[in-house]
């Protein structure tokens, strides 16, 4: 499976884009997002060199998932899993909890596993870091979002130590895991970027919050919500059908006793309409309960959407202040 926009937004919005090559905390040089294999002091890349790295970065990763992988797997779980082993790497993916869990088929256990990978050495102690808390919030949405349905994002350039697995930490490591405040260092990261690398960063932040959250206003919708709003606009569409056709009728009938001789020209006698006058309570009943049961529904339908929205922005209003 290859990855969607979704998943390389993803990346994108959390890696950030250097043009110029960064000698990263994890040791390594890195360039463009986040790419690291032939990345060296003095280099440099374009926007479009950094998209180029990045496709070519996850194609080993893709084939690592489908190598490791025996749990069939939807679009918004590839590319949540293609984030998450970019940023731990195959040795520390391969003995994960995550893909432990995913293999014994427990998917909700596995995206819970995404959460013991926030944490990293900073000066030889292990902290949990605020960078890779909220990205791995953001792959653990993603991985748990359904297909027909996409998310939020930001940034980390940091790598999560092997230690972060609870096997592998001691028990006075697990008790103390004291956040670590970076705004400094952000602060002299930021003094550090030229503005063409500040501007493609933030275009990168903006497409990954777009791609993952979306507009509050033209939320995404799940299948089963689409279905509900296809019954709305099918709800509409015959109540104005029938609406249109008691207001013919009326029409029809003040034609006919207003201008009698018009509505004779057109064939619109006083015999044509008998049986109808005959059954006309029960027409008119009929109709307006067709019409009420209809604009109740879609009043209904409405509500419960608008409710939703209100749901999702609330969410999405929490997810923006936690960053």
């Amino acid at each position: 499976m290859k990855t969607g926009e979704t998943g390389l937004n993803l990346i994108k919005g959390y890696e950030g884009l250097r043009m110029s090559a960064h000698y990263a905390p994890s040791e390594q040089w890195t360039v463009g997002y986040g790419h690291t294999a032939t990345a060296r002091h003095g280099m440099s890349v374009t926007e479009g060199d950094a998209e180029r790295l990045l496709r070519e970065d996850v194609k080993p990763i893709e084939a690592l998932i489908a190598e490791t992988v025996r749990a069939p797997l939807n679009q918004n779980e590839h590319d949540a899993l293609v984030s998450l082993i970019f940023n731990i790497g195959e040795d520390n993916w391969r003995r994960s909890t995550v893909l432990r869990k995913l293999n014994e088929g427990d998917k909700l256990a596995a995206a819970q596993a995404f959460e013991m990978w926030t944490r990293a050495r900073v000066n030889g102690e292990l902290v949990a870091l605020d960078g890779l808390v909220r990205r791995r919030a953001a792959e653990k949405s993603l991985f748990l979002m359904p297909t027909d349905a996409a998310l939020v994002v930001p940034s980390a350039d940091v790598r999560p130590a092997p230690e972060c697995e609870p096997a592998f930490v001691s028990d006075v490591e697990l008790k103390a895991r004291p956040l670590v405040n970076f705004d400094d260092a952000r602060d002299k990261t930021k003094v550090a970027l030229s503005p063409e690398e500040r501007a493609a960063r933030a275009r990168a932040l903006f497409a990954a919050t777009q791609a993952i959250a979306g507009d509050p206003s033209k939320m995404i919708i799940s299948k089963a919500e689409e279905y509900a709003d296809m019954g709305v606009t099918v709800g509409a569409v015959l109540a104005g059908v029938l609406a249109f056709a008691l207001t013919g009728l009326g029409a029809a009938l003040l034609l006919g006793q207003e201008f009698p001789a018009a509505a004779a020209a057109l064939g619109l006698t006083y015999e044509r309409f008998t049986a109808l006058f005959e059954n006309l309570p029960m027409w008119l009943a009929a109709t307006g309960a067709a019409m009420s049961y209809f604009i109740l529904y879609i009043l209904v339908k409405r509500v419960a959407r608008h409710d939703l929205k209100r749901q999702r922005a609330r969410e999405l209003a929490r997810l923006r202040l936690a960053e």
